[in-house]
């Protein structure tokens, strides 16, 4: 409950202004029911009608001023996530899924065995992106004798190792063709 709802709780209870009841909250650091007694014993409270229920189907909803009411429906409307939001926030937590499987896994360049380059696959993957000549410079490195894995715990990483072997076997096949016609 917030500090509004308790001064209308304390003041529809005690029979008191809004300043009393905000005051009495103060001075009982917003515990209700010492603010009620607070007020009683201060004189201010209609002791007939201070009391205090802790169910839900207290009176003091049907109590609360037109304001206040209005103001709670204004929270709950504003604060439930509208269809967008649910499906920005969906879009947004598969983003990050992705990013993280592609910072986990790693892209290797070899060359005779040897790794050249080992780089987060993202990094790979925001280079064909964002600049075009990078996969003309992985399809070049095929005929420079490179062969191309990735590594990491996904299952994808297998069939993805071997799609690139076959490119890589196609492409010493096209080098040796053109090697044996001279």
């Amino acid at each position: 409950m917030d500090k509004l709802e308790k001064v209308e709780l304390v003041r529809a209870k005690a029979g008191v202004s809004y300043q009393d009841a905000k005051e009495a909250l103060e001075a009982c650091e917003y515990d209700v029911l010492d603010a009620i007694i607070w007020l009683e014993n201060a004189g201010k409270a209609d002791v007939q009608t201070a009391s205090y229920e802790t169910t839900s189907n207290s009176s003091y909803t049907q109590a609360a001023s037109p304001e206040m009411r209005e103001a709670q429906e204004e929270y709950q409307r504003t604060s439930k996530k509208t269809k967008v939001g649910e499906v920005f926030s969906g879009f947004c937590e598969e983003s990050r899924k992705i990013i993280r499987a592609g910072i986990d896994m790693t892209f290797i360049a070899e060359r005779n065995g040897h790794a050249v380059v080992s780089v987060p696959l993202i990094i790979v993957v925001a280079g064909i992106l964002f600049w075009g000549a990078s996969i003309w410079l992985l399809i070049v490195g095929l005929f420079f004798g490179f062969r191309y894995r990735i590594e990491g715990a996904s299952p994808l990483t297998i069939d993805v190792n071997e799609a690139m072997d076959k490119a890589a076997d196609a492409a010493e096949s096209i080098k040796n063709d053109f090697g044996k016609d001279e």
